[in-house]
């Protein structure tokens, strides 16, 4: 590890740093092959690396969870990349021939980085008091804006190798007013207890709580929001957009990117699909698998499948596909980019939600201000909006834990069946396999029951576990693991559905508000029933009846969707099934008419008599 902490340090906190990859930046020897790249690379990776450590710390301190720790440090390593890539950010590689001691001194001391090292020597610089930072949404923003900060000084760093004298650091523009860094970086010293050992780091810079404070200014006045910029969020403002209604959307990322890899697609999903005008932009990259296959994971028998090919078309009206979940959110962006009706703002962070009298007013974390006629939440597993309607607490985890990977189909065995959909089943254990990307890559996802209880840390569902687990798995399911990604794990979470979704003038939507297990494969497809749901009501009573507008949708959706949480919950423990319930389930399954589909027909086909 590149820095050193002046407390014992936190395993989680560690271990958070480690899942984004931050540990593997510098001990990649490819990244520093010559002394010219280590002279260029490393300064910059040490910052990224010691500023992650500091926040990592602070954000465990304040019992914040490792999710939320490891969400922190992709925010922090996002932001500092990006904002040293900007143009005016690149940093340069300058030789000199000669300084004596004197000439050195002096730019040392002329650079404000010497002045950063003796922050004590003045009284410019206040301590931050950490205990301030009210809540997750802040510590968030407080973040993006050290990320920015500290890039933005580092990327005036210009490196003078001096011959036989090693690497010595001074600034470009060494005139560079104390007042510049006051605005931008506010240092606090290590009396915290947080702070590394190593240089300036031994200060913690952030001009956040000043940049965060809400803007007393008039909010924008906007008839139909939309919070998040996710699959369902999307789909919202295009559903919206092809009724004729002018729709704003707000997502908290700098860009509108989704976290993942494959996603499988069903009738329902195709279907809404290609109301909305999108699903030939999604086939474009879609794999259309022959089979779903139900494999024994020890034995390796096959067990039973679904046959996907004419009769399924022709018993719902579209055929099964699996995609990259990038591939359909992409297809989602670029047609609300298209459409004139739809407004999509990023780096847009909701920190506060009022009800007022005939609107909802949204507060940002950079002090802007929205009064919403309407607003829809669709931000997802850890919603904020959630908290507003019914403040259920986080997420639970279920104790699972879920590693993935994709990999290109050529270093995939054909044995591996690359044209269909294989579930490998076993006890507390299943391995998901299928093409994606044109059948390019291959998408897998090995989850397993961790033996430790569930915690904030994540000393539990660790690869030493996943390999325990999957041992006992025929050769197929144990050739599988080499290619999963086991520098980051995915703990599953569910929640108990609500019985109501709105409060006042803010509704939820998609995994806002019914989050469900993977097993059933409908997160997609639920988000876009929410969505048609939704807009079909309030074209029947417009913006005149926001009561009768959520009633309608909350009664056709709430008890469907309700449904499928419990169906995907069902079909997790019967696949994870053991002993004599599993002797009694491969029973069942091997009895099964791999062209009966009538366990199906309730949930894939059309259900709805309204369309946008």
């Amino acid at each position: 590890m590149i820095f050193e902490p002046s407390e014992p340090f936190h395993f989680s906190s560690i271990q958070a740093m480690k899942s984004v990859g931050l540990n593997h930046l510098v001990n990649d020897d490819h990244l520093v092959q010559s002394k010219r790249d280590r002279n260029t690379f490393l300064p910059f990776i040490w910052n990224l690396k010691r500023l992650a450590a500091v926040i990592s710390e602070v954000a465990h301190s304040k019992g914040f969870s490792q999710n939320e720790i490891i969400e922190l440090l992709n925010i922090l390593t996002t932001q500092y990349i990006e904002t040293l890539s900007k143009p005016k950010a690149t940093p340069k590689l300058m030789l000199t021939h000669r300084l004596d001691n004197s000439t050195l001194k002096q730019n040392m001391r002329r650079s404000s980085i010497h002045g950063c090292l003796n922050m004590n020597q003045t009284n410019n610089y206040k301590h931050i008091n950490w205990t301030a930072i009210p809540n997750y949404s802040m510590m968030t923003e407080i973040v993006r804006q050290l990320a920015i900060s500290r890039a933005e000084l580092s990327s005036q760093i210009t490196l003078l190798n001096k011959r036989q004298r090693g690497m010595v650091l001074c600034m470009e523009t060494p005139q560079i007013e104390y007042q510049f860094i006051n605005d931008k970086i506010n240092y606090a010293d290590s009396k915290e207890g947080l702070m590394l050992t190593n240089d300036c780091d031994r200060k913690i810079l952030t001009n956040a709580l000043l940049s965060s404070q809400i803007d007393d200014s008039e909010p924008l006045q906007i008839p139909l929001m939309i919070v998040g910029g996710g699959i369902g969020g999307l789909a919202t403002a295009l559903c919206f957009a092809r009724a004729g209604k002018r729709v704003h959307l707000l997502e908290k990322q700098p860009e509108f990117v989704e976290v993942g890899a494959g996603m499988q697609l069903a009738p329902n999903c195709s279907r809404l699909l290609d109301q909305l005008g999108v699903l030939k932009d999604v086939q474009r990259n879609a794999v259309f698998p022959k089979e779903i296959v139900w494999m024994d994971a020890i034995s390796g028998e096959k067990l039973t499948g679904f046959d996907l090919g004419e009769k399924f078309v022709d018993t719902f009206g579209y055929a099964y596909m699996v995609v990259h979940r990038g591939d359909l959110l992409q297809a989602l962006y670029r047609a609300c980019l298209d459409s004139s009706l739809v407004t999509m703002e990023s780096s847009k962070l909701i920190v506060n939600i009022e009800q007022c009298s005939s609107s909802v007013l949204l507060s940002c974390a950079d002090g802007t201000r929205y009064n919403c006629e309407l607003c829809v939440g669709a931000d997802g597993l850890w919603s904020q909006t959630r908290k507003f309607v019914h403040d259920d607490g986080p997420p639970i985890s279920v104790g699972y834990v879920t590693y993935r990977g994709t990999v290109p189909i050529a270093q995939v065995s054909a044995k591996a069946g690359r044209d269909n959909v294989l579930f490998w089943v076993g006890p507390d254990m299943h391995l998901v396999q299928y093409p994606i990307r044109r059948g390019e890559f291959y998408n897998q996802a090995a989850v397993f029951k961790s033996k430790q209880q569930p915690n904030e840390t994540d000393e539990w569902g660790t690869t030493e576990e996943l390999f325990q687990h999957f041992s006992i798995g025929c050769e197929a399911v144990r050739n599988a693991l080499p290619l999963l990604k086991t520098n980051f794990r995915w703990p599953v979470y569910d929640r108990e559905p609500l019985t109501t979704w709105s409060r006042g003038r803010l509704v939820l939507l998609g995994d806002a508000a019914h989050p469900m297990l993977q097993y059933a494969a409908q997160g997609a497809a639920q988000a876009l029933e929410d969505a048609v749901a939704l807009v079909s009501a309030y074209m029947k009573y417009d913006s005149d009846d926001i009561k009768a507008i959520f009633e309608t949708y909350e009664n056709e959706r709430i008890n469907l969707s309700s449904n499928v949480v419990r169906l995907a919950r069902e079909i997790g423990e019967f696949a994870h099934k053991s002993g004599f319930e599993k002797i009694a389930r491969d029973f069942l399954l091997r009895n099964h008419d791999v062209y009966d589909y009538d366990c199906l027909k309730w949930l894939y086909a059309r259900k709805r008599r309204t369309s946008i």
